[in-house]
């Protein structure tokens, strides 16, 4: 065929880590819940906090905290299995909170940060770890260039290794996935179910605003969230409870 009608471009470094993510993620055995959570009130306070009291955090740092405080009451979420017969329990909830952030060589680039014992930090001290995360540059050094030029199946055994290491697993990944599309803005209600490696994650979509009827002048604003759980290590009872004490942190915080 001599019609040229395609083009070839390289297989970037954050292609093949979104490949990797895929490849870990055969080991969990994720199911999902979606919902619908009305975050008017939650706005509102965040606005008042700011006025008030000259308090600036975001709604997505009142999430995080929501969702983190609601795993320190399920903990059994937070386990990890290991080879054999093992499982390891957890105390701590770490962030796995992937964010595009620049390079020193001015590119944009898919990263994670590992916010560390989220379950144990205020909202102010989340909403700190979200903007360093989203204002950091970052420098790919000559070692992660060298580990993803490596062939697949090279970098395939190590992620085997570290799969079944729990240890080694929370330390490079952590054990919580929690992603966001908040910052898009307004638009439709929109979900997610992010393909990930962790014991149990929260992916916090778009929100729409919505009238109680054709004629009223005041709008909710209502969010769409995904939770997900690996079954090999929970239950649906232990889904639903984070979901029940998520939404209860979330219409009873006070900032």
């Amino acid at each position: 065929m001599n019609n040229k009608n395609y083009s070839i471009s390289p297989f970037t470094i954050e292609m093949k880590m979104a490949a990797d993510g895929a490849y870990m993620n055969k080991y969990v055995r994720l199911m999902n819940t979606f919902f619908e959570l009305d975050i008017t009130q939650l706005r509102q306070s965040v606005k008042k906090a700011k006025r008030e009291k000259g308090l600036s955090v975001s709604v997505l740092a009142c999430l995080m905290y929501g969702y983190a405080r609601a795993l320190d009451k399920n903990k059994e979420a937070l386990a990890m299995r290991g080879r054999g017969s093992k499982l390891y329990a957890f105390e701590d909830a770490d962030l796995f909170f992937p964010v595009r952030i620049k390079t020193t060589d001015n590119q944009r680039l898919l990263w994670c940060k590992i916010i560390r014992a989220a379950n144990r930090k205020t909202v102010q001290e989340l909403d700190e770890a979200i903007k360093q995360a989203t204002t950091m540059t970052k420098k790919i050094t000559q070692a992660e260039r060298i580990f993803f030029k490596l062939p697949n199946r090279i970098r395939y055994w190590f992620y085997d290794y570290m799969m079944g290491n729990p240890l080694m697993r929370k330390a490079n990944g952590g054990n919580v996935y929690f992603s966001s599309l908040m910052q898009a803005g307004i638009g439709n209600l929109w979900y997610g179910t992010p393909s990930h490696f962790h014991s149990t994650g929260m992916f916090i979509g778009m929100y729409k605003e919505v009238a109680d009827t054709p004629d009223s002048t005041e709008k909710r604003s209502i969010l769409g969230v995904s939770c997900s759980l690996d079954h090999v290590i929970s239950d649906g009872a232990t889904l639903a409870k984070i979901y029940k004490d998520f939404v209860s942190e979330i219409n009873q915080l006070v900032l």
